[in-house]
C-alpha cells in the first residue's frame, strides 16, 4: 500500500515519489488514468514532473492477466515512440506515444489501465434478461445501431437474433464513446492536434507548446469520456463485483474528477 510520505513506484522507478496533496486549482493529471489530480492526494516527483494518483498507485500493478488477453500477461509500461496512430484494442481509442498502456509486446495487444477495469460480465438495463459477456465477434449495436469494433458485449442465450452492444452503450445510456469504433473521437484528435501545431506566428517554442497543451487536452477529453460510463450504475456494480471491492478507490478517484 502506498501509505508513506515517499514510495517508490515501478511506473517511475528512477525516482522516490513524494506523497502530495493537490489544490483544487491544480492542473495536473495522473500518469496512469489520465484524469486530473486536482482536489485529491497523489505522488509526485518533481524533477520529471510525473503524478500518479494514491488509489491508481495502489491498484494498477505492474503485470496483470486479462481476460481479454489470456495467453500472455500484460505489463503496464510506455507506449514507445515508434507506435504512432495505434489503439486499444477495447475502447479502439487513441494510445499515445509516451502514455502508459497494458501491453503484451508478444502480440501487439495494448489496453488502456482503465480499460482494464472493463467487467467481462455485465447486466445491462438494456437487455435485463441475461448477462452480457465481452467477447471478439461481429456484426451492428442493438442500441445505435452502428457496426461494432472487434470486442463488444453480447448475449449468449440469444442467438436468433443475436443481442450485441458496444462497450459505451451497454450502460443504457450513450456516454460518447464506444458509439462505433472511436472513429469520431481519432478525427477530433486529428483535427484538434492540427490546429495545435499550425500557429506559426509565435515561434517554434510556442508551437511546441501549443501542441502539447492540445495533445493533453485531448487525452484528458478521453479519459473523461471512458471514466463517464465506468462510472455508470451498472458497470460499478460489475466492477465491484469482478474485483472484490479492490478498484472502488480508483472509481471514486473518477467520480471526485467528474464532480
Amino acid at each position: 500500500m502506498a501509505t508513506d510520505a515517499h514510495i517508490t513506484h515501478f511506473a517511475h522507478p528512477q525516482h522516490r515519489l513524494l506523497k502530495t496533496p493537490y489544490s483544487s486549482a491544480s492542473r495536473h493529471v495522473c500518469d496512469i488514468c489520465e484524469a486530473k489530480l486536482s482536489g485529491l492526494v497523489g505522488y509526485r516527483c518533481n524533477a520529471c514532473d510525473f503524478d500518479i494518483h494514491e488509489a491508481c498507485a495502489d491498484y494498477f500493478k505492474e503485470t496483470i492477466s486479462f481476460f481479454a488477453h489470456p495467453w500472455h500477461t500484460l505489463t503496464l509500461c510506455r507506449m514507445p515512440p515508434e507506435n504512432k496512430g495505434w489503439v486499444c484494442d477495447l475502447c479502439m481509442e487513441h494510445c499515445p506515444p509516451g502514455n502508459f498502456v497494458y501491453r503484451c509486446i508478444q502480440c501487439k495487444f495494448d489496453v488502456h489501465p482503465l480499460c482494464t477495469l472493463l467487467p467481462q460480465t455485465i447486466r445491462s438495463p438494456l437487455h435485463p434478461l441475461h448477462d452480457l459477456n465481452m467477447v471478439p465477434s461481429s456484426g451492428h449495436c442493438n442500441a445505435c445501431p452502428e457496426r461494432l469494433p472487434v470486442w463488444h458485449y453480447i448475449c449468449g442465450p440469444c442467438t436468433s437474433p443475436s443481442y450485441r452492444l458496444h462497450i459505451g452503450c451497454v450502460s443504457g445510456a450513450p456516454s460518447g464513446v464506444g458509439q462505433g469504433s472511436g472513429g469520431t473521437t481519432n478525427q477530433n484528435n486529428s483535427s484538434s492536434r492540427g490546429q495545435g501545431t499550425g500557429n506559426t506566428s509565435s515561434g517554434a517554442n510556442q508551437t511546441t507548446s501549443d501542441a502539447r497543451n492540445t495533445t493533453a487536452v485531448v487525452e484528458r477529453s478521453r479519459s473523461t469520456s471512458v471514466s463517464k460510463f465506468l462510472l455508470k450504475k451498472s458497470f460499478m456494480i460489475a466492477i465491484d463485483l469482478a474485483t472484490g471491492g479492490l478498484a472502488s478507490p480508483v472509481l471514486d478517484v473518477l467520480q471526485a474528477v467528474l464532480d
